[in-house]
C-alpha cells in the first residue's frame, strides 16, 4: 500500500514513505512453486496480493506507469523493484513491463526472479534491469530443502541457485546481483554468518528478512525470530558486508549462537551507534518500510535511526553481547 500511496493511486497515511516503488506482474492465479512461507504458494489458501505484510493491490498498468513517471520527476521514488511470480509467461510480462517504464522514466530497476536460464538473465539485462535478485532465502542447504526444495514441493536445488549467481554475476557484474535471506526459518545463526561471508565473497550482496508468519500459509503457525537475534545477524551482516571484519573473526558457541566479535569495543560501539547496521539493506534506495514489522518492533528500520531507537537497539544487543 505504500507504494499505491506514492504513486498518488491511494489515499492511506503513511508513518514512513518507501523511496522505492514496488511493484509485482500480475497472475490470475497462484505461483506454480510452494515456498512454504509464501502467501502465493500453490499450497497456501492466503491472501494472493500479499508478500510478507506488504498488500500489492492490482491495478491497470497504464495508470501505474503514470504514477511511476510522476512520483519520479516529484523526486518521491529513486528505483523501481519488480517481484515475480512463477508461471509460464512470467518473463514477456517481466520484460514488457520493464521496456514501459524505460520509455517514461530513466529509472534504475531492479528484478527479483526464481532462477532463470542464462540467455533469460540476458534479455533482462538488455531490455534494461540494473539489478537482477535471486532470492535465496534460507541460510542452510537442509533448511533450503525443507521452506523451499524437495520437502516443499519444489524443484529448486540449493546448488543451483549458487550456479545462477555466477551466471547473473556474469551478465550484470559484480554490485549488480543481490539475494534475500530470511532469518528464523530453523537456521542457526552460524548458518546465517556463513552464507553471508559466502555471499559477499563471491560478489553477491544481500537483503536481510526477519520470517514474517502469514495465516494460511504452511509456516503460518511458526514463530518470528527474536529481536536479540535478529539484531546480532544485523550487526554481523553489516561488519562482513563492509569488509571490517570476516566469519573467522565471530565466536560461536556450540548451538552455532554468536557470542562475540574480535574487533576493538570502541570501534564496534561507534557502528552500533551510527544506526547503520540496523537500517534496511538491499539494493540502492531499497528501504521496505514494515515489510516485515510493524511500528511497535522493528526489525528493519527504512530510515536513519534515532537517538531512542540507538538506545533501545543497544539494550536489545546486551541480553547477549557484552558491549
Amino acid at each position: 500500500m505504500g507504494t499505491s500511496t506514492i504513486l498518488g493511486l491511494d489515499l492511506t497515511f503513511l508513518a514512513e514513505k518507501p523511496t522505492t516503488a514496488y511493484l509485482q506482474t500480475f497472475f490470475d492465479g497462484r505461483c506454480s512453486a510452494n515456498c512454504k512461507f509464501c502467501a502465493q504458494a500453490r499450497g497456501s489458501s492466503a491472501e494472493v496480493c500479499r508478500i510478507a505484510r506488504a498488500l500489492y493491490p492490482p491495478y491497470p498498468v497504464k495508470t501505474v506507469l503514470e504514477g511511476l513517471e510522476k512520483a519520479f520527476k516529484a523526486g518521491r521514488i529513486f528505483r523501481v523493484c519488480i517481484q515475480t511470480l512463477n508461471y509460464p509467461w512470467m518473463i514477456n510480462d517481466l520484460k514488457s513491463l520493464v521496456k514501459n517504464i524505460k520509455l517514461k522514466i530513466d529509472i534504475p530497476i531492479s528484478a527479483s526472479v526464481h532462477p532463470i536460464p542464462k540467455d533469460k538473465i540476458v534479455e533482462l539485462f538488455e531490455v534494461g534491469v540494473d539489478n537482477i535478485v535471486i532470492p535465496l532465502d534460507a541460510a542452510s542447504k537442509d533448511v533450503f530443502n525443507n521452506v523451499k526444495g524437495v520437502k516443499a514441493g519444489n524443484p529448486y536445488t540449493w546448488d543451483v541457485y549458487w550456479k545462477k549467481f555466477g551466471e547473473a554475476l556474469e551478465v550484470f557484474g559484480k554490485g549488480k546481483v543481490g539475494t534475500h535471506l530470511i532469518v528464523g526459518l530453523g537456521e542457526k545463526e552460524k548458518d546465517l554468518v556463513e552464507t553471508i561471508q559466502k555471499l559477499y565473497d563471491l560478489g553477491v550482496y544481500c537483503g536481510l528478512f526477519a520470517f514474517t508468519p502469514i495465516p494460511k500459509t504452511l509456516l503460518g503457525e511458526a514463530k518470528k525470530p527474536s529481536i536479540t537475534s535478529y539484531r546480532i545477524i544485523q550487526l554481523a551482516h553489516y561488519l562482513i558486508a563492509s569488509n571490517t571484519l570476516k566469519l573467522r573473526d565471530i565466536i560461536f558457541d556450540n548451538e552455532g549462537k554468536i557470542l562475540s566479535f574480535n574487533i576493538d569495543k570502541r570501534k564496534l560501539l561507534k557502528i552500533i551507534r551510527s544506526g547503520k547496521p540496523f537500517q534496511t539493506t538491499g539494493c540502492p534506495y531499497c528501504n521496505r518500510p514494515f515489510a516485515t514489522e510493524t511500528p511497535s518492533e522493528m526489525y528493519n528500520f527504512p530510515r536513519k535511526l534515532k537517538k531512542s531507537e540507538i538506545k533501545l537497539t543497544i539494550k536489545q544487543l546486551s541480553r547477549r553481547l557484552k558491549i
